[in-house]
This record gives structure tokens, C-alpha cells and sequence, in this order.
């Protein structure tokens, strides 16, 4: 290969659905090959609908491979055959660049590339679980795996700072190799929606004059969808106008529809499920609130922000890094109901800052955070990973 030419890719990924993580290492992996250069997927499968960007990416040349071994939880015998499958694919494609995706995959390909004594190494976390989601024995020994699989990686991509800070205090891989780099999104679908407001928030069985405040996440517990159904409790009685809606599902749905429920409240919440149609429902938003409990980034933030949406997040992870406080939203405690509940009705109240902080949202996030940007970054590190240009 020459020096600075095309380079040949494998991403490594437990799930290629709709979430963060995956819409990330698509858009790299669509960015990449309009450039020039040849880039594969191994991915495990999921029950979550796959991303829009799926289809685009095998548009552009991206060779998608499942790969049921490849599995989200801990499993010997599962992660035992992803591991010698990995070897295989690695050392017979003979990469450039194998970068692995989330703690998971990042374990099982890292050891997989070393084995198949892969040219170069580069994982992204896409936040990580030091805390809120295991115990602290099983934390621990995520630590120490981590650091473990550190030792023959050549590059970590973190999200934010503060995720490359939480790394560093670990003593996972090393600072001089850690480059933070915002996961970019296609904005256009958010500038740009197809549907408007009337239209989707008739689908949703709302009018215009509603105060609807949505969010986008599974719905588990490290989302924290339970602190909105407190805040929203407390504003009962007071705030009849304001309806919810929760876009995604999961483990949680049932509960927190029946806890609603117990409090006579059903009326005021909207699930919808599964969207592929997310930039038109954000577009029918008067602000966005995602509680997660950890959060390596949040790029729904930014998606909400793209189409114009003040935010309401946690001050949790990286989240604090793609909100501009005060100018395009709030931060809150992940355990503070009534915090949660006095912002968003600062949000209700006063709908000429609201507005304000809508024109700021999108001005806020380009091109700081478009997918063009993303791509050239990582691009870059890719390089500076393999000595082509100095660290």
C-alpha cells in the first residue's frame, strides 16, 4: 500500500440498529468508502429495527457480514467462537485498520486483531459502564479487561473529553493515544423534515396547541425514563397541556405504562415504539429530554438540537459537551425530579426564550458536529495510528 493511499477497513460491532453506537460506525463506515476506501462490518445481530443507514451504507460499498456469536452479554462459549471466527476474517482480509465498537465487540475483536496480529488497532467505547449499569465486583473486572485489551491498542476514539478523562483515571490505554472526537450525524434530515408539525403530531393523536416534550431512547433503566414520569407527576395538576412521548421500547415499557397508568395519567403519555421516521417527530417537539444515567455522548441530543429542538439532559458522562447550558438547554440531576420538573416548565412558560434557544440549537451544532467533519477526523487518527503522520 502507499503511504497516505486508500486503506482497507473492518469495524467490529454487537448490533447494527438504531441507536447511537451504530449510527456512528455507519456513518464512518459510509464516510470512508466515499472516499475511496474499502470498508467492511462484522456485526451481531438485534431485536431493535435496523438503522436507515444500513441501506445507505451497503449503497456505498460497505460489506455488511452478521454474525450470531457475536452477542451484546457475557457468554464463554458464544465469545469463544466469535473470537476464532474474528481471527479468521482478520487474518484472511489482511486490514489496514480493525476498529472494534462498545465495550463488547471492543473485548472479543481486540483479542481477535492481536491474535491475527492485525496492523493496526483502534477501538471506540462509544461511552462505557463504569457506572450505572453492574455491580462494582463486575465493573471491576470490566476495568481490568480493559486495560488488558488497552495494551495492544493503538488508538482509543473517545466521545467527549470527559470520556476520555474517565478512561485516563482508569488507567486504560494512554493519553497520548486517546483522541476525543464528536460523533457526527447527517444533519439534513433534521434541517430538512419531510412531514409537518400538524401532520406528525396528528399521528401521535395530538394538536398544535399541546406542549409536547419527547424523548428517544430504549426504554431500560440506564435511560432513566422514570424521572420524567416523576416530573411529570408533579406538574399533574398544574400543567394539563403538557403531553409526553416516548419514542423506542424496551425492557421497561410495561412498567412504566402501568405506573402511569396507576396514576391517571395514560392520557398524557405517548409510546410509539420503533420510528424510522425520528427527524419528522422531533420536528413536532417543543423540547427534548433525555435522564440517562450514564451517557457516553448523547447523539440524540444532537439530533434534537439539528431540527431546532431546545434540550433537557443530565449531568451525566458527556452530555454537558454537546448542550450549550443555558443557550440550547438545561442540564439536571439524574435523580432530581423536581430540577427536571421546574426546567421544563422555565421551557412552557416562556415561549420567547424557548424560541431563542431554538434558533441557537442549530447554529450550536454545525458543523461542529456533522458526520463530514466525524469522518475527516477519524480518518486522521487512522493515519497518525499507523505512523503515515506524526502523533
Amino acid at each position: 500500500m502507499n503511504k497516505q493511499g486508500p486503506l482497507k477497513i473492518l469495524h467490529i460491532i454487537t448490533r447494527l440498529d438504531s441507536g447511537g453506537s451504530a449510527e456512528n460506525t455507519l456513518l464512518t463506515a459510509i464516510g470512508m468508502s466515499r472516499k475511496g476506501f474499502k470498508t467492511e462490518i462484522v456485526s451481531g445481530h438485534s431485536d431493535i429495527p435496523a438503522s436507515m443507514n444500513e441501506k445507505c451504507a451497503l449503497e456505498s460499498g460497505v460489506l455488511i457480514t452478521r454474525m450470531r456469536c457475536l452477542v451484546r452479554s457475557p457468554s464463554l462459549v458464544n465469545d469463544l467462537v466469535a473470537v476464532w471466527r474474528l481471527f479468521w476474517i482478520i487474518r484472511k482480509g489482511r486490514y489496514d485498520i480493525v476498529h472494534t465498537h462498545t465495550s463488547k465487540a471492543g473485548i472479543v475483536g481486540r483479542i481477535a486483531a492481536k491474535c491475527a496480529n492485525a496492523r493496526c488497532i483502534v477501538h471506540t467505547p462509544h461511552g462505557h459502564i463504569f457506572y450505572g449499569y453492574f455491580s462494582s465486583l463486575v465493573t471491576d473486572i470490566f476495568v481490568y479487561v480493559e486495560r488488558f485489551t488497552g495494551l495492544f491498542t493503538d488508538a482509543h476514539i473517545t466521545l467527549t473529553h470527559a470520556e476520555k478523562r474517565d478512561y485516563c483515571l482508569r488507567n486504560i490505554g494512554t493519553p497520548q493515544r486517546m483522541f476525543p472526537i464528536y460523533s457526527g450525524i447527517d444533519l439534513d434530515p433534521y434541517l430538512h423534515p419531510q412531514r409537518t408539525l400538524p401532520e406528525m403530531r396528528k399521528t401521535l393523536g395530538l394538536n398544535e396547541s399541546h406542549f409536547v416534550a419527547g424523548t428517544v431512547a430504549r426504554l431500560d433503566p440506564i435511560k432513566n425514563h422514570h424521572l420524567i414520569v416523576s416530573a411529570a407527576l408533579r406538574m399533574k395538576n398544574d400543567f394539563t397541556n403538557v403531553r409526553f412521548v416516548f419514542v423506542g421500547d424496551g425492557e421497561l415499557r410495561d412498567e412504566l405504562e402501568a405506573r402511569i397508568a396507576e396514576h391517571g395519567m395514560s392520557d398524557r403519555f405517548r409510546f410509539t415504539g420503533w420510528r424510522n421516521d425520528v427527524p419528522d417527530l422531533l420536528a413536532a417537539f417543543d423540547i427534548f429530554i433525555m435522564c440517562s444515567r450514564n451517557e457516553g455522548m448523547g447523539r440524540a441530543f444532537v439530533e434534537a438540537q439539528a431540527a431546532g429542538v431546545p434540550v433537557i439532559g443530565t449531568r451525566v458522562g458527556g452530555i454537558a459537551e454537546v448542550l450549550d447550558e443555558g443557550k440550547t438547554g438545561y442540564l439536571v440531576d439524574p435523580d432530581n425530579a423536581n430540577e427536571l420538573a421546574e426546567k421544563i416548565e422555565v421551557l412552557y412558560r416562556q415561549q420567547g426564550h424557548r424560541n431563542a434557544l431554538s434558533d441557537a440549537c442549530r447554529k450550536w451544532v454545525y458543523p461542529k458536529f456533522s458526520a463530514d467533519l466525524m469522518v475527516d477526523e477519524i480518518e486522521s487518527v487512522y493515519r497518525t495510528a499507523l505512523g503515515e503522520v506524526p502523533l
